[in-house]
C-alpha cells in the first residue's frame, strides 16, 4: 500500500475510509494504523498526530456510526487506555442519516411526476441503496415508522407527460450556461412558433413545470431593469415539441435576475393587472368560508371584520393572478368580490358564462 499519509488532505481522508478497518474485532490503534497508512517510517510523530487529526475530522464528518474509537469521542483521553479505531460495518458514504434519509423518501414522494424519469429512478436507487445498508436502524426510528403514516393525496389533473429528452436538454443548457432554440405550440394556437431564448430556470404551479427565460436584450450600463423584465417569458414544458441547445453562452444580466427576484416581481406567472403590483382585495364571505380562510389566510396582512348577521368583510393584499382568479371562482357560492371593481366584473363575467352552460 502507497503512503496514504503524503497524499493531500482531501485524497487522504478518502483514502482513510477506504482503507480503515471494519468492526470492533479489527480495531487497531494508531501505531498500527501508521504501519499499514506510512510504511516508510518517515516522520512518524507529526504523522501520527496528523492522522489521529484526519480520523477526527472524518468523525465530525459522518458522525457516531462512522468512524468509531474505544474508548468512544465523547470520552476524551483516558489514562493507560490507548485508544483504538475502526469504521462501523454499516457505514458508507453513500448513508445518510435518519433526517436525510426520510427527507429525501419525502422528495420522491412530492417529485414523482415532476422529475424526469432517468433522475427519478437514480434518486429511487439511492434511496434503496442506504435502506439495504442501513434497514434495520432506519426502521426502527422515530422517522423510520413515521413515514408509513404520511400519504400524499394526488393533484385532481394528473400530471402531464413530459418529454425526457427535452426536459434533459432544457436542464443541461441551464446547467452550461447556453441559449436554446425551442419549437413552442401556444395554447389554442395551430401552428409551432420557433423562439431563441435564454434559460433561466424551470418553475412548478401545482403539477405543471414551465421554463422561464428571457428573449435577446443588447446589455448596457445604461439599459434599464424594466427592459430586461420586459424580455422575460414562461413557456409550459408540455407545449416545448423540440428543443436545441446552441453555443451562444448565456448573458451575465440573465444570472443576475434571480428566481426569487423574478417571482417579488410578478414575472413567473399570469398575472391579470401590471406585473409585480399588488391589489387590496375586499370579499364578502359566509362564516364557512371565513373558518377556512382563518385557517390559511390568503396574505399577511389579512383581516377579518363582522359585515352583518351572516356574513364577514375580508380585506387582503395579493397578486391579481389567474390562480387567484379561479380560486375565487370556486369559492363564488360562499363569496362575492367587492373591490376591486375590475376584477369583480370579471368574475361576474366568467359566472355568467358558466350558467349558460347549464341553461342553454
Amino acid at each position: 500500500m502507497p503512503s496514504i499519509m503524503e497524499k493531500n488532505r482531501g485524497e487522504r481522508l478518502i483514502l482513510l475510509y477506504q482503507h480503515l478497518p471494519k468492526g470492533e474485532k479489527n480495531a487497531k490503534t494508531l501505531s498500527e494504523l501508521l504501519t499499514s497508512f506510512n510504511p516508510t517510517g518517515e516522520k512518524t510523530q507529526s504523522r501520527a498526530k496528523l492522522l489521529e487529526q484526519d480520523l477526527l475530522s472524518l468523525y465530525s464528518l459522518f458522525g457516531d456510526n462512522s468512524i468509531c474509537r474505544m474508548p468512544a469521542w465523547e470520552e476524551g483521553s483516558i489514562a493507560g487506555k490507548t485508544p483504538k479505531y475502526y469504521l462501523h460495518p454499516n457505514f458508507t458514504l453513500d448513508s445518510f442519516d435518519n433526517e436525510n434519509l426520510f427527507f429525501w423518501e419525502m422528495l420522491d414522494k412530492f417529485t414523482a411526476n415532476y422529475l424526469p424519469k432517468d433522475i427519478h429512478n437514480t434518486l429511487t436507487a439511492k434511496i434503496a441503496n442506504v435502506k439495504n445498508h442501513q434497514n434495520l436502524q432506519y426502521q426502527i426510528s422515530q422517522l423510520g415508522q413515521w413515514k408509513n403514516h404520511l400519504f400524499t393525496i394526488p393533484s385532481l389533473l394528473q400530471a402531464p407527460k413530459y418529454d425526457e429528452h427535452i426536459l434533459k436538454t432544457i436542464h443541461q443548457a441551464i446547467i452550461d450556461g447556453k441559449r436554446l432554440e425551442i419549437s413552442y405550440l401556444a395554447k389554442w394556437a395551430n401552428e409551432p412558433v420557433t423562439r431563441w431564448v435564454y434559460p433561466r430556470g424551470l418553475i412548478f404551479i401545482d403539477n405543471m413545470i414551465y421554463l422561464t427565460a428571457f428573449y435577446k436584450v443588447e446589455e448596457s450600463i445604461s439599459t434599464p431593469e424594466k427592459v430586461y423584465l420586459d424580455a422575460n417569458r414562461n413557456y409550459a414544458i408540455i407545449r416545448i415539441q423540440s428543443v436545441q441547445i446552441l453555443e451562444e453562452p448565456i448573458p451575465n444580466w440573465v444570472n443576475d435576475l434571480s428566481l426569487e427576484e423574478l417571482s417579488r416581481k410578478g414575472m413567473l406567472e399570469t398575472h391579470l393587472t401590471q406585473r409585480g403590483k399588488p391589489i387590496i382585495l375586499r370579499l364578502k364571505i359566509n362564516h364557512i368560508a371565513a373558518q377556512h380562510l382563518t385557517e390559511r389566510p390568503l396574505s399577511n396582512d389579512q383581516t377579518l371584520e363582522k359585515l352583518d348577521e351572516k356574513n364577514l368583510l375580508l380585506t387582503a393584499t395579493v397578486m391579481n393572478t389567474v390562480r387567484l382568479e379561479d380560486w375565487l371562482i370556486s369559492m363564488s357560492h360562499m363569496s362575492e368580490v367587492l373591490e376591486p371593481v375590475k376584477l369583480r366584473e370579471m368574475i361576474i363575467d366568467r359566472l355568467t358564462h358558466g350558467l349558460n352552460q347549464y341553461t342553454k
